[in-house]
């Protein structure tokens, strides 16, 4: 889906006035758009986030990897075409033909949230990525709910906003997102390059992480990223616009305990949901411990499906692929708070979705890197061909074969990454 927009020509004076020592901009060659070739049939994109100015220019970038290839091309922010791009990336969604990139850049004190669209113009079997657009979402100098902690920047509360868990319906008409730091979703109109609605929020949203559509585009769901809260809200999309509307919340609890600190939602149907939980035993109120839980729109309940004797650390992410169902095991909470997160990839059998059996588990010197930890982010391909786990806190990104459960590539700082996040696979 190319996209095309004359703000693109406003763009560079908008980024300069928006950073204050920003680095100069780059003169490209002349790119002519009418060779732009068809995306390979499958790409990854991701971000370095890396917030320190003294990491080097790759240290916040564009990522692109060909899963069939193994080819990675980092491309800077700051030597992007139609840049620089300051600050620091939080999400990518790439659209079905993989030719068009949507990106949110964090907000801080000098800094708008940002939202920002990028052409990749494949050619020569290349990217040449090109920001065609900026859009402010919140002003620089805002304050959110950052008091809640739940957020990429290590360190005490301050000014920041992010947006988190971009997700593109599968249609590919809308991009959904959480502003997590002012408890608000957006939904955007991807055809018409506009947003559907204003902000909008609820008093049970709490740092929302994403909004997470439901295969057909009905529902999507936001999870709630910080300690002891463990409400799941389902939000009703309308079939023409897009527009999101509020229906209800789902508590991730029992007489056990709730699932608490909740990172991402992955759809089984239309109807079911997997719930990724953080929230360990001893953190917040020990309520809470890790695991996964299944919500059911049909009944607005919850049930654990995994937890503290099936999983060994706060689970960050989950995926599925046929009849397995990949978790991410990292806590984010520990890692900022300076403690070990070791980090695992475990493989289970969802043949019966409720009752998930073990296959095998992948960590550090057992099938990772010796020095893998914190397990964040997972991508699978609709066609689940492939699955992509990340880790921003020491720099890995690894290829898995669903068919053996083996690695099948790794990718980390000596391939220009620098903590990676953000990640998204299509289609």
């Amino acid at each position: 889906m190319k996209i095309h927009n004359a703000a693109s020509l406003l763009l560079l004076p908008l980024l300069f006035s928006a950073c204050q020592d920003g680095p100069p901009s780059i003169t490209h060659p002349p790119l002519d758009p009418t060779l732009d070739e068809p995306a390979p049939r499958s790409l990854v994109t991701s971000m370095n986030i890396n917030p320190d100015s003294e990491a080097g220019p790759e240290s916040s970038a564009l990522y692109i990897v060909n899963p069939e290839t193994g080819d990675l091309h980092v491309h800077p922010f700051s030597t992007m075409r139609g840049g620089p791009v300051p600050g620091q990336g939080m999400h990518t969604a790439l659209t079905a033909d993989r030719e068009t990139v949507f990106c949110t850049m964090g907000g801080n004190e000098d800094l708008d949230l940002r939202l920002i669209t990028i052409d990749l113009h494949w050619q020569n079997g290349h990217p040449h990525p090109e920001v065609l657009e900026s859009q402010s979402l919140v002003k620089a100098g805002t304050r959110g709910n950052e008091s809640n902690g739940a957020s990429c920047h290590p360190g005490g509360p301050g000014i920041r906003q992010e947006g988190h868990g971009s997700r593109i319906t599968e249609d590919g008409r809308f991009l959904l997102f959480s502003e997590m730091q002012n408890d608000r979703i957006r939904v955007y109109d991807i055809q018409e390059g506009a947003f559907t609605s204003e902000p909008q929020t609820h008093p049970t949203l709490y740092a929302p992480h994403g909004l997470y559509p439901n295969p057909s585009g009905t529902h999507a769901a936001t999870p709630q990223y910080w300690f002891d809260h463990h409400t799941v809200g389902i939000w009703t999309l309308d079939s023409l616009t897009g527009s999101p509307s509020f229906g209800f919340a789902i508590q991730m609890a029992d007489s056990g305990g709730t699932g608490a600190y909740q990172h991402t939602v992955r759809w089984l149907d239309d109807s079911r949901f997997y719930v990724t939980v953080t929230q360990e035993a001893t953190q917040g109120n020990g309520t809470s411990q890790q695991g996964i839980w299944m919500g059911n729109l049909a009944t607005r309940s919850a049930v654990q499906v995994l937890d503290a004797s099936n999983i060994l650390e706060g689970v960050s992410d989950c995926g599925i692929a046929g009849r397995k169902l990949y978790v991410a095991e990292g806590n984010v909470a520990k890692f900022l708070a300076g403690e070990a997160t070791p980090g695992h990839l475990s493989i289970w059998d969802i043949t019966s979705p409720e009752s998930p059996t073990l296959i095998r588990r992948l960590s550090a010197g057992s099938g990772f890197p010796d020095d893998f930890a914190n397990a964040h982010s997972i991508g699978i391909p609709l066609d689940g061909s492939s699955v992509f786990v990340e880790s921003f806190s020491s720099h890995y990104l690894i290829q898995v074969d669903p068919t053996t459960n083996e690695v099948v590539r790794t990718y980390g700082k000596a391939d220009g990454l620098d903590t990676p996040h953000g990640i998204y696979v299509q289609p």
